[in-house]
């Protein structure tokens, strides 16, 4: 069959909500590369092959608005990027957050069991200057990557040295970057370093230093005090390339974010359309994120293993809350989980199509404390944290796809088993108040049937059906947590499942570039967080967890762009969805549809830009449009400091964006974003957008 490549930083331009990036110095005979997808199969493939809907975005976007890797996903189509704070922003991807998608690293999972219901913030600890692409395949992949991956996954692709010749010898370059941006008064800054020698290994080195100060919203919000925060990161990546095929990569990661204020549970928190203000004097959030890992690559090795790759991985993440209460009353929480993993991928071809299979192994060893005082005096200790202390968290999986093709089409079957194991040493009862141990164990084995039948040689139809699971993990069976809501250790919960049915279409002809999809979600035994109409004496609401969540989510996605000339685009993505879930209402628990936790409101992008030259500057103009959010959850309804009552205004934002090449090497972006100074905020965040800003980026290579 035809190789088809498509350009998703020309095509799809709008899906990144037309803050074009950056334009690097080039030669403008030199054609741009062509765009590759691996997430979606396993395998580097065309994105218009893949029947799948997916999205790419590209370092250029990574280094020009956005300031952190959640947000850069936050113009896709049914994409929805929550901030519960400035420095803690999730993804809803088709109406799921939280540990119902997937995030990975290279391949590598950054998921583990301490990730909490809803949204969480540990998207935000990879620094997005590291990253060369970010690889959205939307829907359930759990056939690939197990537990998890529902709403979304995410395949965050790092960046590596560059090489020289075939023979050349020792080089060394680098880059310089940086980036302010007046609403939050911020600047980051990034340097690196570039070791190669010829075609035969590369050293890619850098550091990132970011500073934000409190964020500037709207023309009515004006400050919002104690959003600001502080993040270093260092970054390494080792890369060798032998004659036979061979490639073997070291790799290692490190994030620190600083007192990264949570605001809405406090007294700082402003009020937005009736939501209230908080009773807490400070809580903040100190997180670390480490990862090393050693991986071989090889292809056209023939036979059964005809290509593939062997990964081994160390992952450690450290959590650490200081949360200060009035009467002198403080109390510091914290976890670490360290994940060791080992993933290996095969490859062949067979007169019955292109097979991958694979196994998946990870055992995770998880701490947690909780210390309290009063008047700066140490009053106690609590058996755990967060989630159990003294446990392991350990899955073990093998799968098989095949892709058979014929003349005009191609049908990719799959099928996962996954077991999962927990022994948690040290766990609060609730029951007698003392301390108790749990284990469990459950087993998944979950399908996928995906296909896709060619038009003509740019333009196909798609469909897909696929079931996903999800795991209990510690967070769900043995919280005692007091982040947005009280949760308690919960025992006997189940894995939950969900199936998706989906079909679509992509291509391109006479200017026009297009990509569309419908889907539609099944739920069931989804773990559900009710309200139990308690709170603590700080008022936070206590929930209930169970098994009770069968519903369905669908929705509605159209991307579509015209080249009206070789210098001027326009374009506009629509997403819509709907979607219900059984939940349980007190007094007297009964169980009722209502519609899923924070479900994301129409929304629409728009824009229109002209760049004379490929290589040359360019000016583009946008608009985003997203509607009221009225329909809430039982859980929405309760959380009064981030949902105002009735649910979330909508809002229209508008920015005008520039990019001037000043030299060869030397790149200067302007971004105006929120012109009409808009007060506004993303349905579920804990605090409003960004008011009229001036971004402005500057990158120099040598």
């Amino acid at each position: 069959m035809k190789t088809h490549r498509v350009s998703f930083a020309s095509r799809w331009a709008l899906i990144w909500l037309g803050f074009p990036p950056l334009v690097l110095a080039q030669d403008p005979a030199t054609p741009p590369p062509a765009e590759i997808l691996v997430t979606a199969s396993s395998r580097e493939q065309a994105p218009l092959e893949a029947p799948w809907s997916a999205a790419l975005v590209g370092r250029q976007e990574l280094t020009s608005r956005f300031r952190s890797l959640p947000e850069a996903l936050g113009r896709q189509a049914s994409v929805m990027v929550q901030k519960t704070s400035y420095g803690q922003s999730s993804p809803y991807i088709r109406g799921f957050t939280g540990f119902r998608n997937l995030l990975l690293v290279d391949g590598i999972r950054l998921n583990h069991s301490a990730f909490r219901d809803g949204p969480n913030q540990y998207w935000s600890t990879v620094d997005p200057l590291t990253v060369e692409r970010l690889e959205l395949v939307r829907g359930p992949s759990s056939v690939l990557y197990g537990s998890d991956a529902i709403g979304g996954t995410v395949n965050a692709v790092s960046r590596r040295a560059s090489l020289g010749p075939d023979g050349g010898g020792l080089e060394l370059g680098g880059a310089w970057y940086g980036r302010y941006a007046s609403a939050e008064d911020s600047w980051v800054g990034r340097a690196e370093l570039d070791l190669h020698s010829g075609d035969d290994w590369g050293l890619l080195a850098g550091y990132s230093g970011k500073d934000f100060n409190d964020l500037e919203g709207g023309a009515d919000t004006g400050r919002q005090e104690a959003t600001g925060y502080e993040e270093r990161d260092g970054d390494l990546r080792f890369d060798r390339y032998l004659d036979s095929g061979l490639e073997l990569t070291l790799a290692a990661q490190t994030v620190r974010q600083i007192d990264v204020p949570r605001t809405h549970k406090t007294i700082y928190s402003q009020p937005y359309a009736g939501t209230t203000i908080g009773n807490e004097l400070r809580r903040e959030y100190d997180q670390v994120r480490d990862l090393i890992f050693g991986r071989a690559r090889w292809s056209d090795a023939s036979g059964l293993w005809d290509a593939g790759s062997l990964t081994l991985s160390w992952q450690r993440h450290a959590e650490e809350r200081d949360r200060r209460r009035t009467g002198g009353r403080r109390d510091i929480q914290g976890f670490e989980v360290s994940d060791l993993g080992l993933l290996a991928r095969f490859e062949s071809e067979s007169d019955v199509g292109h097979w991958s299979w694979g196994l998946e192994g990870h055992r995770e060893e998880v701490g947690s404390f909780r210390d309290d005082y009063t008047g700066g005096v140490h009053t106690g200790s609590a058996i755990q944290g967060p989630v159990a202390d003294d446990a392991t968290y350990s899955s073990l999986a093998a799968y098989l796809q095949d892709e058979i093709a014929g003349d005009s089409w191609s049908l990719i079957p799959g099928v996962r088993f996954t077991r999962v194991s927990m022994d948690a040493g040290r766990v609060y009862d609730p029951g007698t108040g003392g301390r108790t141990s749990v284990s469990d164990d459950w087993n998944a084995l979950v399908g996928s049937l995906r296909g896709v039948w060619w038009l003509g040689p740019e333009s196909n139809l798609y469909a897909g059906l696929s079931q996903g699971f999800r795991a209990p993990n510690l967070s769900d069976t043995t919280a005692f947590e007091t982040t947005s809501v009280v949760e308690l250790p919960t025992l006997g919960l189940e894995p939950e499942s969900f199936l998706q049915l989906e079909l679509g279409a992509k291509g391109g002809q006479d200017g026009w570039t297009w990509q569309g999809s419908v889907y539609r979600t099944w739920i069931a035994d989804m773990i559900v967080r009710s309200p139990t109409g308690a709170a603590d004496p700080g008022g936070t609401p206590i929930v209930r967890k169970d098994n009770v969540g069968d519903g369905w989510i669908h929705g509605v996605e159209l991307d579509l762009r015209r080249s009206w000339t070789d210098r001027w685009s326009s374009g506009v993505l629509v997403s819509w969805m709907d979607g219900e879930v059984d939940q349980l209402k007190e007094p007297a628990a009964v169980v009722v549809r209502r519609p899923v936790d924070r479900l994301m409101p129409f929304q629409a992008v728009v824009d229109s830009r002209y760049q004379p030259a490929p290589a040359g500057w360019w000016v583009e103009g946008w608009a985003w449009l997203v509607d009221d959010q009225d329909s809430l959850a039982l859980r929405d309804e309760a959380d009064t400091s981030r949902i105002p009552p009735g649910g979330t205004p909508g809002f229209a934002v508008f920015g005008l964006s520039a990019g001037v090449p000043l030299d060869r090497n030397l790149d200067l972006g302007l971004t105006l974003e929120n012109l009409g100074d808009k007060d506004y905020r993303v349905h579920g965040s804990g605090l409003n957008g960004p008011g009229r800003s001036l971004i402005v980026t500057l990158e120099l290579r040598f």
